[in-house]
């Protein structure tokens, strides 16, 4: 009988997996292999696709850059052949000069700053062509065209006559071009349309940062501050226009790009009223918005914001249209004269000046004097203790004015002096006669310094080429 020590030890139990791979070794080392080569065969497969496309790339990139300098060797040489053209001057060379820089131009081929300064040479000898130019010239700069921008004798003072101040009238017609332009566009951009310049989004308030914007010229308040007249009435055209057709969104929209577009449009929107378009239901509502515009005017005028010179500069662009502001002025002209002359200095030196050299209209003259300075000096003379500085610079600027001929202003007039007379004797007879008297006699026999910039005595402009329709 056999030993139960030498008997065999019991097998351990041996896992599934593991009696699968004890039967199945084979196979699974070839599925392991054939793995691992089929991974490897992907992964060499996908680097050599990466190579392949990146070298795609590469020539795609090679191709376009060398299309590119040939490109620029193209138009390099076009330009060459074309530059004695464009580079010539005169009336004879226009339509030459037109032809090649309109053809450039919608080529893409001159760039946006050059193609703008060929077209305002142009401009000089034909208008319509420069505007047709400028029109088809994609990202062109409005700051540029702003700053060729030049108001003539009758918009700055409201006539025109030949002295050397009016010398730079002969580039009325090219300034009207470039205003019509900008409104065009402007009008187009606030529409909430494409301008001609290419691509312009409509939200003012966002994109009025850019130089493309046709509204770029107001983006700077200081601008608009040194600047009133001429920056008024290169937009007077859109804001005519928004006004006419009653476009009530557009302009809002115009007024809120910015601070000085708003300032620009309370200046111009009193001299562009048009009444008999008014229908009898919206009466009501033009009238609140005007007097919405005069208020913020008015506050904006004596605000911290514009500083003395600021408030000469707008009461002299004030001046120029008094007549057809129908009173939008009125207040915020009282309220400057008002004022002492130590805020007040700047504005009543403008207006003096400009009364002591006749540069102004008669009828803006006669409304001011009539619809302001007299009812001013009998508002101050009524106080209790008038402030005599404010008296002084007041009876100055009457004393410049011509005496009225409607009886019913003559009696204003007379009422006034005679008060003048009664309270203060001396400014009456110092300040007002005699300053009077001597600045009759100076318009009669201008000094020497002053005959290049006086209107008393000079003949009026002639009407004609240089002449800017309204």
């Amino acid at each position: 009988m056999a030993n139960a020590a030498d008997s065999p030890p019991p097998e351990e139990p041996v896992s599934r997996v593991g009696k699968f791979i004890k039967n199945y070794h084979s196979f699974l080392s070839t599925f392991v292999i054939g793995a691992a080569g089929l991974i490897a065969t992907s992964i060499w497969q996908y680097k050599q696709s990466e190579i392949a496309r990146r070298q795609a790339e590469s020539a795609e990139k090679q191709a376009k850059t060398q299309a590119e300098n040939q490109w620029r060797i193209e138009r390099a040489e076009i330009l060459a052949k074309n530059l004695q053209v464009l580079a010539s001057r005169g009336g004879t060379s226009a339509d030459q000069r037109y032809g090649v820089l309109l053809s450039l131009t919608r080529g893409e081929i001159l760039d946006p700053e050059l193609a703008v300064s060929y077209a305002l040479e142009l401009g000089k000898d034909n208008p319509e062509y420069m505007k047709s130019v400028l029109s088809t010239t994609a990202d062109k700069d409005y700051t540029q065209l702003g700053h060729a921008f030049t108001i003539t004798c009758e918009q700055k003072y409201g006539v025109a006559r030949q002295v050397d101040l009016c010398k730079t009238d002969e580039l009325g017609l090219r300034s009207e071009a470039i205003a019509r332009l900008i409104s065009d566009d402007a009008e187009t951009f606030l529409l909430g349309g494409a301008a001609a310049t290419g691509v312009v989004k409509v939200d003012a308030g966002t994109s009025g940062q850019t130089a493309t914007n046709p509204l770029a010229n107001l983006r700077d308040e200081r601008s608009v501050q040194k600047e009133p007249a001429r920056i008024a009435w290169m937009y007077t055209p859109v804001i005519q226009d928004l006004y006419q057709k009653r476009q009530w969104g557009e302009l809002r929209k115009f007024e809120a790009s910015s601070t000085g577009a708003h300032v620009i449009a309370a200046l111009v929107l009193p001299t562009v009223r048009t009444d008999e378009l008014r229908t009898a239901s919206e009466a009501a509502d033009v009238e609140k918005y005007h007097a919405a515009e005069r208020k913020f005017l008015a506050d904006y005028v004596m605000s911290q914001a514009c500083d003395d010179d600021c408030r000469g500069r707008f009461v002299e662009y004030m001046l120029t249209g008094y007549a057809e502001s129908e009173g939008d002025y009125d207040d915020v002209m009282k309220r400057v004269l008002s004022r002492p002359p130590a805020e007040s200095g700047p504005s009543v030196g403008r207006l003096h000046a400009r009364l002591a050299r006749c540069q102004f209209d008669p009828a803006d003259v006669t409304a001011f004097r009539d619809r302001t300075l007299v009812p001013a000096l009998g508002d101050v003379l009524a106080e209790k203790k008038p402030e005599t500085t404010v008296v002084d610079n007041l009876v100055d600027l009457v004393a410049l004015a011509p005496e009225p001929t409607d009886a019913t202003a003559l009696a204003a007039w007379n009422a006034v002096l005679g008060r003048l007379a009664k309270q203060y004797p001396e400014k009456h007879h110092k300040n007002f006669a005699e300053r009077r008297a001597v600045a009759e006699a100076e318009r009669r026999a201008p000094p020497p310094a002053l005959k290049k910039v006086s209107f008393c005595k000079a003949a009026e402009a002639v009407e004609g080429a240089t002449q800017v329709p309204e």
